[in-house]
């Protein structure tokens, strides 16, 4: 019975919800086609919060006061679903854009939307191509002075619910822009979504913005020892 009532729950979460992010990104991909200043990030961000809040999802922001609006950073978060781009949009107090798996630049009016505002493709399975897309990552770094860049550092949505392994592509390229690492840790949305299930529960999620850990040196030792000092600080929030 309870199973049943969440399946039910969740069809008619998706029934309101899934039109409505449809809408979002024509009206998202309208304003790109004109305009790319803050009032885009304003409808972005907006669009996000409305998304989530039909679709049940709370997102409670912590830790506002370790995000300095006067610096760039190179963010990261935890992989949990599906909804993470809009959770992280949702709350997130600066502007920011991301590298978006290849094959969501061809879906329609999501993959428009997405090239038009800037999100970078990449080719997860094509080891060159992966590091072309890092490449732009940086071109756009150095010619967007008033943006961060956020990667999901695992690389893919965890199974169980648990932080996965760090790869070093987004290390490598906030070494080689310079900036700073700044955590996002989400907690609560394995409950809510996870990967292999459409099942949506309402629910909500804590979005706590870490204090920033400054950029490494350029050893391959220093490398390591940077990417295990910013997954203690994902482990040290989940546990």
């Amino acid at each position: 019975m309870i199973r049943a009532f969440e399946i039910l729950r969740s069809v008619f979460l998706w029934m309101i919800a899934f039109p409505l992010f449809v809408l979002v990104c024509l009206v998202i991909l309208l304003v790109a086609l004109f305009y790319r200043g803050p009032g885009l990030e304003a409808v972005i961000k907006a669009g996000c919060r409305a998304v989530l809040f039909f679709a049940g999802v709370r997102v409670r922001l912590h830790g506002r006061e370790n995000f300095d609006p006067g610096r760039r950073y190179l963010l990261m978060m935890n992989h949990i679903s599906i909804l993470d781009p809009l959770v992280f949009y949702a709350r997130f107090p600066g502007f920011a854009r991301t590298i978006e798996e290849e094959g969501h630049f061809r879906w329609p009016v999501y993959g428009w939307m997405i090239r038009r505002i800037g999100q970078i493709p990449i080719d997860r399975v094509n080891a060159r191509k992966a590091k072309a897309s890092l490449a732009r990552a940086a071109e756009f770094i150095r010619a967007r002075k008033d943006f961060s860049f956020i990667v999901f550092p695992e690389g893919t949505r965890t199974l169980d619910g648990k932080l996965g392994p760090f790869k070093r592509g987004g290390f490598l390229l906030a070494r080689e822009a310079g900036l700073d690492i700044l955590p996002i840790v989400q907690s609560g949305a394995y409950r809510i979504m996870r990967k292999g299930s459409l099942l949506l529960r309402p629910g909500r999620i804590d979005y706590f913005i870490e204090p920033a850990i400054a950029a490494s040196g350029a050893s391959k030792e220093d490398l390591t020892r940077w990417m295990d000092g910013v997954r203690a600080v994902f482990l040290r929030r989940l546990e």
